[in-house]
């Protein structure tokens, strides 16, 4: 009897050394939570539904690219401006198109409610006790400024834009949000509709003020000879820019 209660002792050490041999070996690294578990794919759940839910927008810039061939575009335009302190303007973007020349400036406000009137010198911001410049009235000197370098081609209507992001409501005088007027502010998603709708009208208004593509190449490469790119210039018309404001 005590030899056979001696053999079961045995064979125990026997069966557990084959089954460790047979099972491929582990890292030591202890249990993983399993609230870790859920966290971590609850953190990546999120950060792909952020990833899905807000896509890049895009720059002005690439919007304006969308338009139809014909649209002539320059962006970043800096022109000699004798009226100007700095002696230049800086442009945000124009646009020579069949029916006119669009100046586009791009305000970047991503907050707050914007008031003001067409005439009024000041416009309200709701989330800053800083009162805001009147931008049609800012604006109308870049578009003088681009006038002035239109050769022949002075006769051609021009229409101001002032753009804001869709962060902020505009809320202005009525009048500069239609298309009727020359003088437009509008959220920036709506530019490249607001020009189409634009030239529709100015060729309903004067059917016969319609510049052919050689017209419109033409005034593209007398702002394009304009456009001054030295960048010591560039940057010394920024610091006095910032002077000036």
């Amino acid at each position: 009897m005590f030899k056979k209660i001696l053999s079961l002792f045995k064979t125990q050490p026997e069966l557990a050394s084959s089954i460790t041999a047979t099972a491929p070996a582990m890292p030591d690294t202890g249990p993983v939570p399993a609230r870790m578990t859920r966290s971590r794919r609850k953190s990546k759940s999120k950060h792909e539904a952020a990833w899905i839910s807000e896509p890049e927008e895009p720059t002005t810039a690439e919007r304006l690219y969308s338009l139809p061939g014909q649209y002539k575009v320059l962006s970043d335009l800096l022109v000699a401006n004798p009226k100007s302190r700095s002696g230049y303007s800086q442009i945000d973007h124009v646009i020579i198109g069949p029916r006119g020349i669009f100046v586009i400036e791009t305000r970047n406000l991503t907050t707050g409610e914007i008031r003001g009137g067409r005439r009024e010198a000041n416009w309200t911001v709701s989330t800053s006790r800083i009162k805001m410049y009147n931008p049609l009235m800012q604006h109308r000197g870049h578009v003088e400024a681009v006038h002035a370098h239109l050769g022949d081609y002075k006769r051609i209507r021009m229409i101001s834009m002032v753009t804001f992001t869709n962060r902020c409501r505009i809320s202005v005088d009525p009048a500069v949000r239609y298309v009727n007027s020359d003088e437009l502010v509008i959220y920036d998603h709506e530019l490249v509709e607001t020009i189409l709708r634009k030239t529709e009208r100015l060729e309903a208004e004067v059917p016969e003020t319609l510049f052919k593509e050689q017209d419109i190449q033409a005034i593209y490469s007398l702002l394009s000879s304009a456009n001054c790119t030295e960048p010591q210039t560039r940057a010394e018309h920024i610091e006095k820019a910032k002077g000036i404001k």
